[in-house]
């Protein structure tokens, strides 16, 4: 019975991490992960590297005045739909009781790496474009 409860386990397990590869592939600029968060209902925690990135690029991408000297009434625009979107993530609180078995296990937790084998293992999976 232990046996196959950690094939079980383990399966159910693979299948989550399935889902997350696909949710954040970063394919066609996110879309699985961008699809997800428009259809999610608050509370959430949208993913932080996408939220800086979007608005990078909106904020460098697009100039604050026009040709004419007019103001980007367009990235205005586009600056006020990326904030309500972050707003509206967080409308709802959260109502989480705490898990005295989550709690111990995070205090508990000795099974982590390094930094800098992070950083490794991160180039090894896709590494940094070079400059030069």
């Amino acid at each position: 019975a232990v046996v196959s409860t950690q094939s079980t386990g383990t399966h159910k397990q693979e299948k989550i991490l399935d889902s997350s590869h696909s949710l954040m592939d970063s394919s066609d600029s996110h879309k699985n992960l961008r699809s997800a968060l428009r259809s999610a209902t608050p509370p959430l925690i949208p993913y932080l590297g996408l939220c800086v990135a979007d608005l990078t690029f909106l904020i460098h991408g697009n100039p604050d005045k026009l040709e004419g000297g007019e103001i980007n009434f367009t990235k205005r625009h586009l600056t006020y739909k990326f904030m309500d979107v972050v707003r509206r993530s967080q409308i709802t609180p959260y109502n989480i009781a705490p898990r005295d078995d989550v709690i111990t296990f995070f205090n508990n937790f000795s099974d982590h790496l390094e930094e800098e084998e992070m950083w490794r293992r991160s180039e090894d999976i896709k590494p940094r474009r070079r400059r030069g």
